[in-house]
């Protein structure tokens, strides 16, 4: 297996409330999750609303910009991606992050071992697999009640299938984006996360909100 460009397919874990994302092994290494800080790369600059975060990841710093209908790996200019993926997350060690979205109802839960840390390309990729779950029955019940959603999700499927010719007919949650699958980084909101966490799911200090537009 390459790990630059695929991972195990139980990486992504169920059930799905809340989605938790385990990355693969290869993030273990020492190489790949290096503690406590971004090394030399990232000291040269650091968000101004959100120093502690990765700019790389920070919604007013980053030129990381790629289409999530593709993998992390193959979306984002190669020599970006191998520069930050293996990078930490944040300057502090960090096992558990959560990534929420206005753009979507799904949670996502980043956990890894605890001599390992978070790095930029486990949440590049746990948000790309959350992506390409298909809809839910459940999910697509609530959807038939919002005409304008419902056209936008069929539309952009129907484009994805067009340009994929692999004969897959099922809806998937990127087609939830419509045409909006643009990553644009990461910011905090408080009051949206008091109010988007589940009662009785214990709360993430590390839950910050993805943004995203038109390529």
């Amino acid at each position: 297996m390459d790990p630059y460009t695929r991972w195990p397919g139980d990486s992504y874990q169920t059930p799905y409330n809340p989605h938790v994302y385990i990355p693969p092994s290869y993030y273990n290494h020492p190489y790949y999750a290096q503690p406590a800080g971004w090394q030399t790369f990232f000291d040269r600059t650091r968000s101004s609303k959100y120093p502690h975060l990765n700019p790389a990841l920070a919604v007013d710093m980053t030129h990381v910009r790629y289409d999530l209908r593709k993998p992390p790996s193959s979306g984002i200019l190669f020599s970006t991606y191998q520069q930050v993926c293996h990078t930490a997350a944040l300057d502090s060690v960090t096992t558990e992050f959560r990534v929420i979205s206005k753009a979507f109802p799904w949670t996502i839960d980043i956990k890894v071992p605890g001599t390992s840390i978070v790095t930029c390309g486990a949440i590049w990729d746990a948000m790309y697999a959350m992506l390409q779950e298909p809809i839910a029955d459940s999910e697509w019940g609530l959807v038939i009640h919002d005409k304008a959603r419902k056209e936008a999700i069929e539309k952009a499927a129907k484009a994805r299938q067009d340009a994929s010719k692999d004969g897959d007919k099922k809806l998937k949650r990127i087609d939830w984006l419509g045409d909006t699958t643009l990553f644009k980084g990461l910011e905090k909101d408080e009051d949206f996360e008091k109010k988007r966490l589940l009662p009785g799911t214990p709360a993430y200090s590390e839950t910050w909100v993805v943004k995203f537009g038109k390529p």
